[in-house]
């Protein structure tokens, strides 16, 4: 991995194992340009590129073993929270690029598609980065926001301003055509997920902005920008967009070594010290069924059945296995 002189890291993360940050679910600035709110003649065309053959993977598992402890959950859905909202901002960035394009295309179809699957992306990354159980977001993750300001909001974001009205679905010069109503369907999908995970995390439906006094608002947007670009790690500087997209592959890459392990919604209930539900037993440890046949058994020796039920378990770790010898030395 090498820095350059703009202070970006771009190189992907090496296939057979973790070699995103100093460790694994460990965090990376990113660096940006500012936003897109004017069409940029020296960004090339945002479209859509045909995948190289055989190049899909398996598809994400939805669930994935217990982390051990739930120290190790937090460093997990933290590394989540944080990258997957880096890997958001690029998104946005390109949506906003192809968006003006597509106001300048004379066929604006091909603009359009790329808009329909960055939207998709977007919808995906809500889903990842809110893939936390409620008490961790509500232990971890929300105070994280308090303590950066108290009015801590998502509409400070410096990137969602040049796609706010194409996201919040007002109608588009497209919206009769073909192009322009699947765009129109991924956005009313990415409405239903945004809803649901704010049923999901949000206690009472009211962010901490709506909780805040008014005399606690920053109410200068450059302020707002600069704190939630703190908050997220992401700097600013006139980086070409090659460099963006590659910070957006590093990225992805170390989400996708993360769910093929983790799986998008990791089980936290053994972390918790709740019995698994079924179907979830860990390695060299009896399923389910296995306990209620034992249970169904005579009580032969219950000193040392007592002793076995107070033994502590063996978690299984969080942290993926990766052959030690596949990380790269750093310059």
């Amino acid at each position: 991995m090498s820095a350059g002189p703009r202070r970006t890291v771009t190189e992907l993360p090496v296939a057979e194992g973790w070699d995103f940050g100093d460790f694994p679910y460990g965090l990376e600035p990113l660096t940006l340009p500012e936003p897109p709110h004017r069409p940029a003649a020296d960004v090339p065309d945002v479209l859509c590129a045909e995948p190289p053959a055989g190049s899909a993977g398996p598809p994400c598992p939805r669930t994935g073993p217990a982390p051990g402890h739930p120290e190790l959950a937090h460093q997990l859905f933290w590394f989540r929270w944080i990258t997957g909202h880096q890997v958001t901002f690029a998104v946005w960035q390109l949506l906003g690029h192809a968006l003006h394009q597509a106001h300048e295309r004379p066929d604006p179809d091909p603009s359009l598609k790329a808009m329909t699957e960055l939207t998709r992306a977007y919808t995906a990354m809500l889903l990842y980065t809110s893939s936390c159980p409620k008490d961790v977001y509500g232990d971890v993750i929300r105070p994280s926001m308090f303590l950066q300001h108290r009015g801590f909001s998502g509409t400070w974001a410096p990137d969602f301003a040049p796609v706010r009205r194409l996201l919040r679905g007002r109608k588009t010069p497209w919206h009769d055509t073909p192009e322009g109503g699947r765009l129109a369907d991924e956005v009313r999908l990415y409405h239903l997920v945004h809803s649901g995970v704010a049923a999901k995390l949000v206690p009472g439906g009211r962010s901490l902005l709506q909780d805040t006094v008014p005399a606690a608002r920053p109410h200068d947007p450059r302020l707002q920008a600069l704190v939630y670009d703190n908050y997220f790690l992401t700097l600013r500087a006139d980086v070409p967009t090659a460099e963006i997209l590659d910070q957006l592959r590093r990225r992805l890459t170390a989400v996708r070594l993360d769910v093929s392990v983790n799986g998008l919604y990791p089980r936290t209930d053994r972390a918790r010290g709740r019995r698994a539900p079924r179907g979830t037993a860990q390695r060299g440890r009896p399923g389910l069924r296995t306990r209620l046949r034992r249970r169904a058994r005579p009580r032969r020796r219950p000193g040392r059945r007592a002793r076995r039920a107070v033994a502590p378990r063996q978690h299984r770790p969080l942290i993926p296995r990766f052959p030690p010898d596949t990380r790269q030395e750093r310059s």
